[in-house]
């Protein structure tokens, strides 16, 4: 099945898996001997995003990163993850505009924070200079009136989790979803593909982000499916 054919029915909706360099998917998903250096070109053919995981670009050179262009059609997109408060932005402008044009998202992701993203306020200024943000607050951070204020100042909203009631996303220029091994089942599945796609047409840029140890692929295929499907549903009626 091509990438076309796996669009989900909407260009804005993403199915992204966190990083494509897994040694389980030796076995479940690239071919026998397939070289390292091609996976992401694989990986490229059937879906059409990945999330870069902060110590994937971080010790990435500029010739391999060029090579990530050269390994991905146009269309596909990249979703950058940064972890370090103190990242060198220019270093990573750096990284981003060799990949000009295919950039789909930021996404925020400190180990520490304080209730009012005091800590974060740079981090918001650069990032959106280069791309949409979106924030995955650390666990158990409970944001005070200034840090929900902050991000609305900004256009950022912040992350779901499925399995964590319904989203509370507002018009925004990316909204993030993150899905792992404990969404099992068809039904789950498409509870978290439907509140994706509530977040409504125009609104901006959804990413359905699978991560874990080795993100399932039969989890992207099938998400994507669902999509599909349902868009298509929606048309007709």
């Amino acid at each position: 099945m091509s990438v076309e054919q796996m669009d989900g029915g909407d260009g804005n909706f993403f199915v992204a898996a966190r990083g494509w360099r897994y040694p389980a998917w030796k076995e479940s998903f690239y071919p026998e001997g397939l070289p390292v250096d091609w996976q992401l070109s694989y990986y490229s053919n059937e879906f059409r995003a990945v999330v870069v995981p902060a110590e994937e670009w971080a010790k990435a050179d500029i010739r391999e990163v060029a090579r990530w262009q050269e390994d991905t059609d146009k269309a596909f997109r990249f979703f950058f993850e940064v972890v370090d408060l103190r990242n060198n932005w220019m270093d990573f402008q750096a990284v981003v505009a060799l990949l000009a044009g295919q950039i789909g998202g930021i996404l925020l992701r400190p180990t520490h924070c304080d209730s009012d993203l005091t800590q974060l306020e740079l981090s918001l200024q650069r990032a959106r200079q280069l791309a949409p943000v979106t924030v995955i607050l650390p666990p158990g951070l409970t944001l005070s009136d200034a840090g929900q204020h902050r991000l609305l100042d900004y256009g950022v909203v912040p992350a779901w989790s499925a399995g964590q009631g319904a989203p509370c996303w507002r018009p925004g220029l990316l909204a993030l979803a993150r899905a792992d091994a404990t969404v099992r089942t068809l039904r789950q599945w498409r509870e978290v593909v439907e509140n994706c796609l509530s977040f409504g047409a125009g609104n901006g840029t959804v990413l359905l982000m699978i991560e874990g140890e080795a993100p399932d692929i039969e989890a992207l295929r099938m998400t994507m499916t669902i999509a599909d499907m349902l868009s298509a549903a929606e048309v007709l009626r």
